[in-house]
């Protein structure tokens, strides 16, 4: 990480990025702040961190809107916001009790009309298998033909977004 710049783990469980503040709901995690991720706000000041990392977490959120609203009012301007989900077409979307709900490539659009944050990078993501036989390519080139049409032929495993907050 850059020399000054903050971090956020949300949601870190045991798997936590270095050099970050972390989030978590569970005290077994150790987190540095302990908090029930569905309650809103977060106990954290505005425009508190340049990055937030939000993986496999979001499909655990009741609301899911007020948690997108919740990473622009944390974020610094020109921060950035990486999150990670399962794909709605991967067997970990419905393999775990506490998800939620599934996410597509499209939902992340959905999302950020509520917020002030652009899209830099997003993307479909896939198992081994697939990533050598090009459907990754082709998936992330044309995502809505990948999803009305091949989802269920060539599962993939996740969707991520990486979103800057604009400096207004």
């Amino acid at each position: 990480m850059p020399e000054g710049r903050t971090r956020l783990d949300i949601g870190c469980g045991n798997n936590k990025m270095p050099g970050a503040t972390y989030l978590d709901f569970d005290s077994k995690a150790h987190p540095d702040i302990l908090h029930d991720l569905n309650k809103f706000p977060y106990p954290i000041k505005d425009n508190s961190y340049d990055e937030i990392y939000a993986k496999h977490i979001i499909e655990h959120l009741n609301d899911v809107v007020s948690f997108i609203k919740e990473m622009e009012r944390i974020l610094k301007p020109g921060g950035t916001v990486f999150i990670a989900t399962p794909h709605f077409s991967s067997r970990v979307a419905y393999s775990e009790p506490q998800h939620t709900r599934f996410f597509s490539y499209f939902m992340f659009n959905s999302l950020l009309s509520f917020v002030n944050l652009d899209v830099v990078e997003q993307k479909i993501t896939f198992y081994k298998l697939f990533r050598a036989s090009g459907i990754s390519f082709l998936a992330n080139k044309y995502p809505d033909t990948y999803e009305r049409f091949w989802t269920y032929m060539f599962p993939a495993e996740n969707v991520t977004l990486l979103a800057k907050k604009k400096v207004s």
